[in-house]
């Protein structure tokens, strides 16, 4: 169990991960696509206005005209690829405008009638700008299409625009080559490094699980109005008497207590997120969950935390407080502070609860789990 790619989004963060079929890509906030696109009609701008300078062009496959068409409908596509980003970033999206880029920046250099076309230089943009920005798997898709591309482009100036290959050429190439693999390589530590900090973001190292920041992001896309609110449980679980075990202990103890009950807590529930709030407090947003399947949830983690309590012989007993949506609220914090309720009236009944502790807590101000 666990933060879902495809299922919840961080939009806490200038982004965030998604997956469609087992790929994982990053999304990039909307102003990022919006940064995106306009630089695809700048490129465009300058390939109209550099080509319609041009006395004529290579007789390859088209003239002036025929190729300032063709840039014609790439502003056509490239529109329609903006609009369609805008309302929802997919694979099929992104793929589709890399396709698209590739195939003018193509044309544009078999076209091209300098001996050293400046116009190969955009193909490094649509490496940069694509691959830059989605992850690995799509940096690696659009390295391989600009590469082909290339050689497409200079293979057919060669052998139907009348080139000569030259020492400027090969350097040319050879300097486009090095410089594609070296933004790769510098791209995967620059992704590795981002996955890193996007995983220390929004789970908890202690336990694993999602942390406060983790669940509010998954909460914001459960109960996203705009989505359709399905009806969700909240479980909300405290360790009792904990900060004994710190003082008794230590906290070398209390932190393998804490790591003990995370997984008993993600295992018992088997199926939502799951995460740790703050310092001995866990919460579990669930599909909903009626009143017999919650029984059954309670009575696992009761019967695993005392077993390893009488296994090891250390302190671990915990409270447990449920609350609905859309029955008692719509958002997390009012179903947390349902549930925060209903664990101290279950806390308040046990009989080594010395008194009964408040009833209601302001869980925005509580501290966060560090």
């Amino acid at each position: 169990m666990g933060l879902n790619f495809s299922e919840w989004g961080d939009r806490r963060q200038s982004g965030r991960w998604a997956a469609e079929s087992g790929e994982a890509f990053w999304v990039p906030e909307r102003s990022e696509i919006v940064t995106q696109f306009f630089t695809r009609y700048l490129f465009f701008a300058l390939a109209v206005i550099y080509f319609s300078t041009l006395e004529a062009v290579p007789g390859v496959l088209f003239g002036i005209e025929q190729l300032l068409v063709a840039l014609g409908v790439y502003f056509v596509v490239n529109t329609w690829f903006f609009r369609q980003q805008l309302q929802g970033v997919t694979l099929a999206k992104i793929r589709g405008a890399m396709v698209a880029d590739l195939l003018i920046v193509t044309l544009c250099v078999i076209h091209d009638p300098n001996p050293i076309p400046p116009s190969a230089l955009a193909f490094l943009m649509v490496l940069l700008g694509n691959g830059m920005r989605y992850g690995m798997r799509l940096f690696g898709e659009v390295l391989g299409g600009a590469v082909l591309g290339m050689a497409i482009a200079f293979a057919l100036r060669y052998r139907l625009g009348g080139f000569d290959i030259g020492a400027g050429e090969v350097f040319f190439g050879v300097f486009w080559v090095t410089l594609a693999l070296y933004a790769y390589i510098l791209m995967g530590r620059i992704e590795g490094q981002r996955r890193q900090l996007d995983y220390r973001s929004r789970y908890d190292m202690l336990t694993g699980l999602l942390n406060r920041h983790g669940l509010l992001a998954a909460a914001d896309q459960i109960f996203d109005p705009t989505g359709g609110r399905a009806p969700a449980t909240v479980l909300f679980a405290d360790l009792n008497k904990f900060k004994a075990v710190n003082d008794q202990h230590g906290h070398g103890v209390g932190d393998r207590v804490l790591a003990e009950f995370a997984r008993i807590f993600n295992e018992s529930v088997e199926m939502g997120v799951c995460g740790r709030w703050g310092g001995d407090e866990f919460v579990a947003i669930l599909p909903q969950r009626d009143d017999a399947a919650i029984r059954r949830i309670f009575e696992r983690i009761d019967a695993r935390t005392q077993a390893w309590r009488h296994g090891n012989g250390l302190p671990m007993a915990v409270s447990l407080g449920v609350s609905h949506s859309p029955r008692d609220g719509s958002d997390l914090m009012t179903l947390l502070s349902i549930a925060d309720i209903h664990l101290y009236q279950s806390k308040s009944q046990q009989p080594e609860a010395a008194a009964a502790p408040p009833l209601y807590r302001n869980l925005v101000n509580e501290p966060e789990a560090t």
